[in-house]
């Protein structure tokens, strides 16, 4: 599940085919909200949770103290202090049609999110460079994404866009790991 800070939005979720199974988007307007809806979907038997749009260390530890070690949980980090942001979530998807399989969702104050699958990394550093030439001023990268990956959406975006990837505090290292061994390639 990708769970999203957008302040002022109602709580708000679609539901897509993500490359291991069912992927939530999720956005919430608050971190109170977040750790309620991580801590049902915990109980649900969540498999991996990705935090994006503003979870800074207090709002993310929050969210982590409601799934209890249920999930692994990672983060994407503060926005460096952009208080409505136009940002893209990107992750990858071999099997993805980045053009019928990108969600926009747009926000109050002019905010919006941009989640858009990439099946390779041409086709990441494509979707980032698009989404800041629409006026994306943040890049999110799935915590999935190799660090490599990341650094040439960086170089590519070339300053004109904060770009954070995904993180993984050690807590969750290991669950994370395992997730991540559960992927065939």
């Amino acid at each position: 599940m990708f769970l999203f800070l957008a302040e002022d939005a109602a709580v708000e979720r679609i539901d897509r085919k993500g490359p291991g199974g069912p992927l939530a988007y999720v956005w919430v307007p608050d971190a109170d909200a977040a750790a309620r809806v991580a801590a049902d979907q915990a109980t649900a038997g969540l498999g991996l949770l990705e935090l994006y749009r503003g979870f800074g260390l207090a709002e993310a530890g929050q969210v982590i103290e409601a799934v209890a070690g249920r999930a692994p949980v990672g983060f994407a980090g503060d926005l460096g202090g952009v208080r409505h942001p136009r940002s893209v979530t990107l992750f990858g998807d071999p099997d993805a049609d980045p053009l019928t399989d990108t969600v926009t969702v747009e926000h109050p104050h002019g905010a919006a999110t941009t989640v858009a699958p990439a099946p390779d990394d041409d086709a990441m550093v494509a979707a980032a460079v698009a989404a800041v030439d629409a006026g994306a001023n943040i890049v999110e990268i799935c915590g999935g994404t190799p660090a490599a990956t990341a650094a040439k959406v960086h170089a590519a975006v070339d300053g004109r866009a904060g770009v954070t990837l995904v993180r993984w505090p050690f807590e969750s290292i290991t669950a994370a790991a395992a997730y991540a061994a559960a992927f065939p390639g």
